[in-house]
């Protein structure tokens, strides 16, 4: 293995994680960094549902101090140095070391290191770091405060300087690779060095393995792989064909809002792998690092994404410059996150609008050119695209000069494909279909626009979706057909804080409807799963397709707790089968079987509104359902037990489920969450209520009591309620909400900790 410079003593890194003094509001109070002011709340019922109604607008200062003593001590007196590295302050983050103004940077998303070493004494030192939230803008929730992770890192004299390391494969076969490194040293100027490495592993989706190489006493992870965008095949890896199965992002980890957490980040993706994702979309802002650690380590492609737009959303303020900002952050961008094999694309912006006097900010050939030329200067090796959801703008031409085009909903990639066919297509954003974890209402939707506006949910069968989004059967067909396209990235993998559409609309649309601020959620209906992380009905269609070989049947309603005499007018199954039957008591209500094909079903997006005058089986847009569901119509209720055993092709049962009537509820349930690992510092727990034949109660919505015993702490609790509004800091109580509620406790690993709960009145 290859080794550039020989040392005798590495780096040292001291975790800065933890307690921290927070100056807020006219108070000091104790807080454990990754650390978001918000999220605790309170809710504002009033308040803009757009950012979730959470207080993140404020500025405040977080202070700790450090023993600087032993090996790093050493290393600073022998000419060393020591690098600040804080990996995202919302927002506008400025460090103060002992008293003195160190450095600090202007996007609350973007990490960024600073050398102290000529602030820092022998014994204790100070630290502060101070965040202000008042001028940032976004569309959703951005949180607030110190919410990633910080830490001191000494290095000795002679080190790679920050950002400068890249390490990539220059040409790859089946016996070996040859793999390039190029770095700055801090005594020894620009190197450039290469070398082999035989019968190489391919980092890929199925096997991420990861090669490691040591340079001035640091390790540098890399993967050995092969990446390219075509035009007629998609998306290869390693020089095969691998279609995008992929979700949307937001930074935003349930009920612990922004405060970055390893592990709920881990737990996150094993939800997503379990589904079939393979990749992710960093929608719209650069992740934290680890999480790009876990996508090299899980086996995610990743669209790695650095702004929304190019206005007040991407941090920027009114007096800077336009190109200059963005080149800047984009240069950091790269430096920082180009050493991980995950990384397959960058992008400059989402859905920026073309300049015009009344939107200066928006996109130009120019900008596009010049923000190309940045990345590429950096990093040769990727592409460079965008993301856009006006499917006139390939027409403008503003995009030509990128690698990569990215097209949002409505199948806008085709305008592209005609106008400029020599450009490769990623649909970067698809479906935005909606639902609330399991609810039910009846009549089904008659077309996807058909909102639950004054029941203020909606519908659990998948059914329903903006105007300029679909359900998502019509993206898995478009997928099939249009397989020149490298694949979707849905909107979104689970929900999150803030965006409620369809009642937050631009200008607070909503009002046409009626609807009081009070009224509106708090939180998105987009997610796959909940913002507890437990999947929706609408997980296990994506599972039955996307991961095939895991055996799957769930069933919707997937609850039997309905009136007596009410006919429910579609029982459906999601499987991975091709074929089921139903049972209603014991008693078989038929055999169903996936269509082929539908015959002359268009790809194109369908206008559609909504006719309450006819059911859902009369609109045509839902002729594509029983192509990836089994559909049972007009099913009479009756209490007791629902089951769909499903089968293969062969004929052969590969998965069953089964739905129960329940009774009232009496006691509620503990169970560890099957993603969150047991040896996790940050762990979850599902709570659901029983009846008193041990029955699931699906529909529960009981205050729950808790408590921990063992070592340990609750951290937050929550629910997938989008309009829940007690917080999730209250960690003594939570309602139920559709029979589910979530737990998440701080402990170390290994120790033993035990979560009760009581069902309360």
């Amino acid at each position: 293995m290859f080794m550039a410079v020989n040392v005798s003593r590495a780096s040292e890194v001291v975790d800065l994680d933890g307690k921290w003094l927070l100056h807020k509001d006219g108070e000091a109070k104790s807080v454990t960094v990754p650390h978001d002011w918000a999220i605790a709340g309170p809710f504002r019922p009033d308040g803009d549902a757009a950012t979730g109604k959470l207080p993140f607008v404020g500025s405040g200062a977080y202070e700790r101090t450090f023993l600087l003593s032993g090996r790093a001590a050493e290393m600073l007196s022998d000419g060393g140095e020591a690098y600040l590295e804080i990996d995202g302050a919302m927002a506008s983050p400025m460090v103060r070391v002992n008293g003195r103004d160190a450095g600090g940077w202007n996007y609350g998303y973007m990490s960024f290191s600073l050398p102290v070493s000529k602030f820092l004494r022998a014994g204790t030192n100070d630290v502060s770091i101070s965040c202000d939230t008042s001028k940032h803008k976004s569309r959703w929730y951005p949180g607030g405060g110190l919410y990633r992770s910080v830490r001191l890192r000494f290095v000795p004299k002679e080190h790679v300087l920050p950002g400068t390391m890249f390490i990539r494969a220059v040409r790859v076969d089946s016996t070996s690779a040859t793999v390039r490194a190029e770095y700055e040293l801090s005594q020894g100027g620009r190197k450039t060095e290469e070398f082999e490495v035989a019968n190489p592993i391919l980092w890929s989706v199925e096997n991420p393995h990861l090669y490691e190489l040591t340079v001035a006493g640091e390790t540098f992870r890399y993967g050995i792989r092969s990446m390219e965008f075509t035009l007629d095949d998609g998306f290869h890896l390693n020089g095969r064909r691998l279609q995008l199965k992929g979700v949307c992002l937001h930074s935003d980890l349930g009920p612990l809002g922004m405060a970055f957490s390893v592990d709920a980040a881990r737990r996150q993706l094993a939800i997503m792998k379990d589904m079939g994702v393979n990749a992710i979309r960093t929608s719209h802002n650069p992740p934290a690092p680890q999480f790009l650690d876990l996508c090299d380590e899980m086996g995610f492609v990743v669209w790695d994404e650095c702004f929304d737009k190019w206005d007040g959303t991407s941090g920027r303020g009114e007096g800077e410059n336009l190109e200059d900002y963005v080149s800047a952050n984009l240069r950091q961008f790269v430096r920082r996150d180009r050493n991980h094999p995950c990384v397959a694309i960058w992008s400059i912006g989402n859905e920026m609008p073309p300049a015009s006097e009344e939107k200066p900010h928006g996109v130009t050939r120019e900008r596009c050119r010049l923000f190309r030329e940045v990345i590429r200067e950096l990093d040769p090796t990727r592409p460079v695209g965008v993301g856009s959801c006006l499917c006139y703008s390939s027409t403008i031409k503003d995009f030509v000069d990128l690698d990569v085009s990215g097209w949002n909903y409505q199948r806008c990639y085709m305008a592209s494909r005609v106008e400029n066919p020599k450009q490769p297509l990623v649909y970067s954003e698809s479906c935005s279909s909606l639902s609330t974890f399991g609810h039910y209402r009846f009549p089904l939707p008659t077309g996807r626009t058909e909102y639950g506006v004054f029941g203020r949910e909606e519908s659990s069968y998948d059914m329903t979706a903006p105007d300029y989004g679909d359900i998502p059967d019509i993206e898995f067909n478009r997928m099939e057909k249009d397989a020149f396209v490298a694949g979707e990235f849905v909107w979104t993998g689970f929900d999150y804080i803030g965006e409620p559409w369809p009642y937050v609309r631009g200008l607070n649309e909503y009002r046409r409807w009626g609807l009081t601020d009070r009224e509106i959620a708090r939180s998105s209906y987009f997610g796959i799963a909940g913002l507890d992380g437990i999947p929706k009905d609408r997980y296990w269609l994506y599972r039955s397709y996307w991961n095939p070989a895991a055996p799957t049947a769930h069933l919707v309603p997937h609850n039997w707790n309905f009136p007596k005499g009410v006919k429910i007018p579609a029982v459906m199954a999601y499987t991975s089968g091709v074929e089921g039957e139903l049972f209603l008591n014991g008693r078989s209500l038929g055999r169903r079987r996936k269509v082929r094909d539908v015959e002359g079903y268009s790809l194109d997006h369908p206008k559609d509104n909504y006719d309450r005058e006819r059911t859902w089986r009369e609109n045509p847009y839902y002729q594509i359902v029983e192509k990836y569901r089994l559909v049972w119509d007009d099913v009479d209720y009756e209490p007791g037990v629902l089951e769909v055993v499903c089968y293969d092709e062969a004929g052969v049962e590969i998965a069953r489920d089964r739905v129960e009537t329940s009774g009232e509820p009496v006691r509620a349930v503990v169970t560890p969450d099957p993603y969150s690992r047991p040896e996790d510092r940050i762990r979850f727990f599902r709570v659901h209520a029983e009846d008193a034949r041990g029955v699931r109660v699906p529909d529960a919505t009981n205050l729950v009591r808790f408590r921990l015993e063992g070592a340990g702490e609750i951290v937050v609790v929550g629910n997938a309620d989008p309009h829940g509004h007690r917080s999730f800091a209250d960690v003594s109580a939570h309602p139920l909400f559709a029979g589910n509620a979530v737990v998440v406790v701080r402990a170390e690993p290994g120790a033993k900790c035990k979560v009760m709960a009581e069902l309360g009145k």
